[in-house]
């Protein structure tokens, strides 16, 4: 028997119907679901040259009412389905569904069981893509001997679909985007892929997923907000259900950000909806589930209670993208400011990072789609603000930029004021423990002299500060052996590939530098040519004053590193510096012989070596210059601090415990 559709293969190809096989091989099976299906399986068969000859779906669902063909196959973008309850997802194809085979096969057959009062009849139709209008069906249906009822639809003649397009491995993500979150409210309902039961499980993302009990008024509610980790495509709603999992309504959640790709689902079931109706909307219509005012209140405050849950997990969900996002552009797309290497340099860092942070959180649409030159751009306006006396003005030009909301507004000027707060706060207690260790050595060296030594206390403060020389320098070794720190020197600057060249004997190597730094900096000669800089001090305790003797020994390190053909190259500069608590007359006598080449401190140089003779009050002087503005502008309680110290007590173990305090 035929049916004629009043259309013609050209109005059916043009009326909408899928271009992706995946998409119609869903359509088929949602019909299964549709038709209050608890499994849908979907299975292919081999040919002979490995490809697919065969693609069948079957579900164990109500069938095809052979009476109802003509409302169902009979007339085209007109499905019965479209009046069906809530109690399944209705895709709305109006009938397309069972033409959208034509992308990946040319015939199509289904056979159908189904009830008829008390037997179960079945037969058999057949459509093919050459001849959409032409519905071929079984003259009459047969009773058979069955008690279950379903479909199971087969596609022949299968082109450009192969065996690993239909893998569940291949087809595996593309189905939890489509049936996930209808899987999940849906329990008891399973889809199998050539025997592998899809799992939506994979698809939640459970960091940000939540799970609440409330109570509102006289009823409980349970509500999960699942978050997917990837797009889904049913709209963002919630599901009402009873407490027995009937699904009763469903709602869209406020959630608006096209540029978040925070994919969620909400998921409500309570005792309120077991007596309500059967009742779909869409976000045209209002939510007619309620019957009275009270419901009503108690619905206002359970979509209250809804979102703010939601909001709160967005918020830590962007906070995370946010944090991903800035690794980015500091690491992969190198589109972050470059800061200075020292701890100012990482307070400046810091305080960009917060605030782009905060921006990214309040309204990503700043950063959407930007290119990297663009992307560069912004961050480097925004650090230009910062570090001047604009930062207050940084809202209103976002705000051209991009419209904010109210609430955007009132939340992205917040993290603003609280940015600030923390950059003061982190350059405070930067400054102080700067301030401290300062305070601290002075006591050692002026105070508690007669219990300070050099190794354990002064030089042991020194190896963790050795910003007090430079912030720029990386420590290679304290208290080491003049070829250890050497080597170490080389390693740090060749690696692996080290030079193999030994280093020239010497009885020096056995003498001890105390502290020797290398250059993180590059300096500038009167040529503008890049040079390395690296410094080697050389510590003495409180109660040794400097002398020419101690100068003899710095000039032997001087010496035995000239002598290394590794170091040998005239693009490094060395500083070597001896610090004491007082310099003698020989030594001070020293400064007159270099005192035009318009350096502090230099008592020797040949070429690209110099000596300096230095007390700590020299570096304790040249801290207070180079802090003094931050200090002052800090407003910074230098006499509250000092009060911290103790020094009241005069022995060995106050040393100690300060040194430790520090360190």
């Amino acid at each position: 028997m035929n049916i004629q559709l009043s259309v013609n293969n050209q109005s059916v190809e043009t009326s909408g119907l899928p271009k992706d096989y995946r998409e119609a091989i869903c359509e088929y099976i949602w019909n299964g679901f549709e038709a209050n299906a608890k499994n849908v399986k979907v299975s292919f068969e081999e040919n002979e040259l490995t490809g697919v000859e065969s693609i069948s779906i079957e579900d164990d669902g109500d069938g095809i009412a052979f009476d109802d063909l003509s409302e169902t196959f009979g007339a085209f973008l007109v499905s019965k389905k479209n009046s069906l309850s809530l109690k399944a997802k209705t895709k709305a194809n109006k009938g397309k569904g069972r033409f959208s085979f034509g992308i990946f096969s040319t015939s199509a057959k289904w056979k159908t069981k189904y009830k008829d009062g008390e037997v179960v009849r079945s037969f058999s139709i057949m459509l093919d893509s050459a001849n959409k209008q032409n519905v071929v069906f079984d003259d009459e249906p047969l009773i058979i001997d069955s008690t279950t009822t379903g479909t199971i639809v087969t596609f022949y003649n299968i082109h450009d679909v192969t065996t690993a397009d239909i893998s569940y491995d291949n087809f595996e993500d593309y189905l939890l985007s489509e049936f996930a979150w209808f899987l999940y409210l849906f329990q008891d309902r399973h889809l199998f892929i050539n025997g592998v039961c899809l799992d939506f499980n994979k698809h939640i993302n459970s960091e940000f997923s939540d799970s609440i009990n409330i109570n509102v008024s006289k009823y409980q509610f349970k509500i999960d907000l699942i978050v997917w980790k990837e797009k889904i495509k049913e709209k963002f709603c919630c599901y009402f259900m009873s407490s027995t999992n009937e699904l009763k309504g469903t709602d869209t959640t406020t959630f608006n950000r096209n540029t978040v790709d925070f994919n969620h689902s909400v998921f409500i079931k309570s005792p309120l909806f077991d007596t309500m109706e059967l009742v779909c909307f869409d976000s045209s219509e209002q939510l007619t589930l309620l019957k009275d005012d009270e419901q009503r209140v108690i619905f206002r405050e359970l979509k209250q209670r809804v979102q703010d849950l939601i909001e709160n997990k967005l918020s830590i969900y962007m906070s995370t993208k946010a944090d991903d996002e800035i690794n980015k552009m500091i690491n992969e797309r190198k589109t972050f400011p470059v800061f200075s290497n020292d701890s100012y340099g990482e307070i400046k860092k810091k305080d960009l990072i917060r605030v782009t942070k905060g921006l990214y959180c309040t309204e990503p649409k700043l950063f959407y789609k930007l290119k990297e030159i663009q992307e560069k751009s912004l961050l480097g306006f925004l650090n230009l603000l910062l570090s001047s006396e604009e930062r207050e003005n940084i809202l209103s030009i976002v705000e051209q930029i991009v419209e904010l909301t109210p609430q955007q507004r009132a939340s992205f000027a917040s993290i603003l004021k609280k940015t600030k707060l923390e950059n003061i706060i982190d350059t405070i207690q930067f400054v102080e423990n700067r301030y401290k260790v300062i305070e601290v050595l002075k006591t050692l060296i002026y105070d508690l002299t007669k219990f300070t030594n050099e190794r354990d206390h002064i030089q042991n403060i020194i190896e963790t500060h050795y910003w007090l020389f430079g912030e720029q320098y990386n420590l290679v070794s304290a208290d080491a052996t003049m070829k250890r720190a050497l080597e170490s020197y080389i390693n740090i600057l060749y690696g692996a590939s080290s030079p193999s060249g030994t280093l020239t004997p010497d009885e020096d190597n056995n003498r001890r530098m105390d502290i020797f730094m290398c250059g993180a900096r590059q300096i500038e000669d009167q040529f503008e040519h890049s040079l390395e800089e690296n410094i080697v001090v050389e510590l003495k305790a409180p109660s040794i004053n400097l002398s020419l003797k101690v100068l003899r020994q710095i000039e032997d390190y001087m010496n035995y590193i000239r002598k290394q053909p590794q170091f040998a190259s005239i693009k490094r500069r060395w500083k070597f510096i001896a610090v004491c608590k007082q310099v003698d007359d020989d030594v001070k006598a020293k400064y007159k012989s270099f005192e035009y080449f318009g350096k502090i401190g230099l008592v020797e140089k040949v070429d690209e070596y110099e000596i300096y003779a230095l007390t700590w009050d020299d570096i304790f002087t040249s801290f207070d210059l180079r802090h003094g503005f931050m200090l002052d502008k800090l407003k910074f309680n230098r006499d509250e601090l000092i009060k911290t110290i103790s020094k009241d007590n005069q022995s060995r173990d106050t040393v100690n415990t300060l040194v430790a305090n520090v360190v």
